[in-house]
């Protein structure tokens, strides 16, 4: 999986273009998701290594979190390094644009259901669904109780870019590093002091930040000669890392101090390895077109396979296989119908011409197919 460039020299993506596997990385992540959710459902065939595996795939969770703070800390860096500053307005309206159109379409489908009976949501869920605070309420109603991750995302999309513009550049390693202590801590005394808290606490944005505080400590390594050099060294043996996630996820299936306590953050760091290790090598598997297109698909499969891999209705609608079937339709739909004007719009915002980025590939761009021009673009945030 590693190649053969020589150890710490700076790859051409830091600075420009589209970083390499990520979107294979996040293709990866949401089919384990789906996984984790399809073999509790009716139907779905008694194979004993999928449903080990599906019982692991809530991993999948932790790679969007990496994925998440890496991407959007890159995007800041680059910005501040091209124009000396980062722009909050502009920042702020392209994550509304990027998450809420496909969001709000979900939640008025789920008003559908609501109103045909085959849903029934109290209001405390549908509160914290508007106010982004799901990841608060213990136990919400399945429908949207996966919201919880994208909630403590949109709540690091509100606090990181504020820090990162009210506090000098030197400032935001440490930022980042006291972000993971005190969430590590947290956790603990949960853990110690409240322990009837504990499956509540899994969720909670102050003790789940630091995951995607260590995607944000990776783009700033990416761009430190030194770092790089000891992120090359680290990853060289890539195989024990990841052999260090399957362990500990093993084991999280065995105590729940292990899994708040120690492997929230044990993963995190694993991962972030392995994101810097597929980032680096560029493995072609994790960069097909077929792995890359699920891959940018994958907000709009996240937020839809709720609705039909339910293990709670027997319906014919979240029965396998054809709950996999309509949340890839839905999927589709919601990217190209709901998502897609809204994500032209948000690229007007982007200060580097996508012109350019075009001008550097070996494909003329009035030859490029709309899927084409997707996945040979800039990674989107």
């Amino acid at each position: 999986m590693t190649n053969s460039m020589e150890t710490g020299l700076k790859p051409d993506w830091i600075g420009r273009a589209r970083i390499p596997s990520l979107d294979g990385l996040r293709a990866v992540a949401v089919v384990l998701v789906l996984l984790n959710h399809a073999c509790l459902t009716k139907d779905f065939p008694d194979i004993p290594l999928l449903h080990g595996i599906g019982k692991a795939g809530a991993i999948g969770v932790e790679v969007f979190f990496v994925l998440s703070g890496f991407l959007i800390t890159t995007l800041m860096l680059r910005e501040q390094d091209r124009t000396g500053e980062l722009n909050l307005t502009v920042f702020y309206w392209r994550r509304l644009l990027r998450v809420a159109p496909a969001y709000v379409t979900l939640l008025l489908a789920v008003v559908a259901m609501q109103l045909l009976d085959a849903s029934h949501l109290a209001p405390r869920d549908w509160f914290a669904a508007i106010t982004m605070t799901i990841n608060f309420v213990h136990r919400p109603a399945w429908e949207l109780g996966h919201v919880w991750s994208l909630s403590i995302e949109e709540h690091f999309y509100l606090l990181w870019p504020l820090a990162f513009v009210m506090t000098p550049r030197k400032w935001h390693v440490a930022q980042l590093a006291i972000c993971i202590a005190f969430c590590f801590v947290a956790r603990w005394i949960v853990l110690l002091a409240f322990p009837e808290w504990t499956p509540m606490s899994e969720n909670w944005t102050f003790t789940r930040l630091d995951t995607i505080a260590l995607g944000c400590l990776l783009a700033f390594g990416a761009r430190q000669r030194a770092c790089r050099d000891r992120l090359d060294r680290m990853t060289a043996w890539w195989p024990a890392i990841l052999l260090v996630l399957v362990v500990s996820l093993a084991a999280s299936r065995l105590s729940a101090k292990w899994t708040v306590g120690i492997a929230f953050l044990l993963n995190g760091v694993c991962i972030a390895l392995l994101v810097w290790t597929a980032a680096r090598s560029s493995p072609k598997w994790l960069n097909g077109r077929a792995i890359s297109t699920i891959g940018v698909g994958s907000y709009s499969l996240y937020l839809w396979q709720q609705l039909f891999l339910n293990p709670l209705r027997e319906s014919w609608v979240t029965a396998y296989p054809q709950n996999l079937v309509l949340t890839a339709l839905a999927a589709l739909a919601s990217y190209w119908i709901v998502e897609t004007p809204f994500l032209r719009l948000k690229d007007r915002h982007r200060k580097i011409a996508t012109s350019e980025t075009v001008r550097s590939l070996p494909i003329r761009k009035h030859t490029m197919t709309p899927l084409r021009r997707v996945l040979t673009s800039r990674n989107d945030a």
